[in-house]
């Protein structure tokens, strides 16, 4: 049966607004934004009112540095804006920490962690962070930066990340160690003001060495005052097919990867890390990717297709300049930051601009664009979206909510609904429709049903060994099959799902 489509009469859809929530309500929850100097928004500019704690992203561990206990930044660049936004942060109550790694920064942790002489070291440099400094300003070498805070954004322990990465399987049992020896300096150098130790992690708990997610990670739990889940990039360019970027609930098996906003609270919790000390990610821009199909002339419409091979360019400030501290090649992100989907692909926050049809899918609760002239595919989130993950973790009795980045939202309309976290009593729901004013183009009912995606197979997997995630993959160009797709891996792997990351040991070699 055609979904039909639904058209309005009026002028332009509005959200139903709620009353402002105030940021620290009765609830002793927490809204954490990341701030990076590259997003092209000012310190000065940030409505500080809107955060309970910022991360300065990042302190870069790489290769590249000198020693591997380095954490790398640069002091003008980084030293200004680190400056005024502690400055900004001590105005207004909000505490700034120092989020060390990232996706391309997180290379020698392992070494460092493994080690007790190194370990050392990078505590001594991971303080002057959170260290008063004594010196002028522009000195050299301060010795301080007056942070209140590190966010240890480690991706990942005991499981590969970026391709410069070094990876052991005793990540976790070495991070714990690491853990425990920088809480216990913290607490040494600060006895009478608890600076923070805070960490992003994926969205199932660290790796064992088997390669397999620990099953009891109630250790981890004393060091942290809080853990933040990355409940995002979930499906994307490397995928095999279209999905969410971050969805609510996991989609269909066999069409959608297993993880999502719900399956991350409930492995950490299960894993025995505490609700009151998770603290969900959600992320404030989309990902793009090209089909192979209209998706416009399914019947019925599916989320789930296939898709090329190649990551378009997502929005304008997407690039594919070869990264500084890791090169993995001139690839596009395909990434759309929600300012710049308002500003091109979204007339409202429902409402797509010519060219474009926006749907919702049931199943993952999450909102979807495509553009059948060159069938281009945008999964992300949006103010409906997000309500819901907002709402569902107030009732899970979680810490709160993190987001991806603070200079990607447009006139904070996300950023307002996490506010919701504070929220006691007459909470706002999840907005709906104006029918007063708006027209709404092209917009269609929930999407209930999904067909298989048919792969005919060809020659190139013939005689290969589906992909078996208890398997040690030791030698390098092993082939495997998965999902209807042939990869081969670039290093040792364990437990690491095929097509789960563009930069994972897996390299797809196209479908069967």
């Amino acid at each position: 049966m055609k979904i039909s489509f639904l058209a309005l009469a009026a002028t332009a859809i509005a959200y139903a607004s709620a009353a402002p929530v105030e940021k620290r309500a009765a609830s002793n929850n927490v809204v954490v934004g990341y701030w990076v100097p590259w997003g092209g928004v000012p310190v000065a500019s940030l409505d500080m009112t809107k955060y309970t704690h910022i991360n300065y992203g990042f302190g870069v561990t790489a290769k590249r540095n000198a020693q591997p206990t380095d954490i790398f930044f640069d002091r003008y660049y980084d030293g200004n804006n680190m400056r005024a936004l502690v400055a900004r942060g001590n105005q207004h109550g909000v505490p700034i920490l120092m989020s060390i790694g990232g996706w391309t920064g997180s290379q020698t942790l392992s070494t460092v962690a493994a080690s007790a002489d190194l370990r050392k070291t990078f505590i001594n440099n991971a303080m002057v962070f959170v260290r008063n400094n004594t010196l002028p300003d522009y000195a050299t070498t301060p010795d301080g930066w007056n942070m209140h805070g590190l966010d240890i954004d480690w991706e990942y322990p005991g499981r590969s990340g970026a391709a410069c990465n070094t990876v052991s399987p005793q990540d976790s049992a070495n991070y714990l160690i690491l853990l425990k020896e920088l809480r216990a300096q913290l607490d040494l150098e600060f006895p009478n003001d608890r600076k923070l130790l805070t960490a992003a992690v994926r969205v199932q708990p660290f790796d064992g060495a088997d390669g397999k997610p620990l099953g009891d990670v109630s250790a981890f739990a004393q060091y942290f005052d809080w853990i933040a889940i990355m409940a995002y990039d979930i499906m994307g360019g490397w995928s095999a097919n279209t999905g969410p970027n971050a969805p609510f609930r996991n989609g269909p098996a066999g069409l959608a990867d297993q993880y999502s906003f719900v399956q991350s609270i409930d492995a950490w919790t299960s894993a025995k890390f505490p609700a009151n000390k998770l603290v969900m990610g959600t992320a404030f821009y989309g990902r793009s990717v090209i089909t192979t199909v209209d998706m416009n002339a399914q019947n019925p419409v599916s989320m789930y297709v296939n898709k090329t091979s190649v990551v378009p360019k997502g929005g304008p400030s997407d690039s594919n300049e070869i990264n500084f501290f890791c090169n993995e090649g001139s690839v596009y992100s395909g990434l759309w930051k929600w300012k710049e989907l308002r500003g091109t692909v979204l007339t409202t926050p429902t409402t797509p601009a010519a060219g474009w049809t926006r749907y919702w899918d049931e199943t993952t609760q999450t909102p979807w664009l495509f553009r059948a002239a060159d069938k281009t595919f945008i999964s992300y989130d949006d103010i409906q979206s997000l309500t819901i993950k907002v709402n569902y973790a107030k009732s899970k009795g979680v810490k709160g909510v993190m987001f991806w980045d603070m200079t990607y939202d447009y006139n904070n309309e996300l950023v307002n609904v996490l506010q919701n976290i504070h929220c006691t009593s007459n909470c706002p729901t999840v907005p709906v429709p104006s029918t007063t004013t708006a027209v709404v183009t092209t917009t269609t009912a929930p999407v209930t049903t999904k067909p298989p995606i048919s792969t005919p197979p060809t020659s190139i997997c013939n005689g290969v060994a589906p992909w078996n995630s208890a398997t040690a993959y030791a030698t390098t160009g092993t082939k495997v099959t998965y999902n209807g797709r042939l990869y081969t891996n670039s290093w040792w792997t364990q437990g690491e799902t095929p097509g789960a990351s563009a930069y994972g040991a897996w390299k797809d070699g196209g479908a069967c």
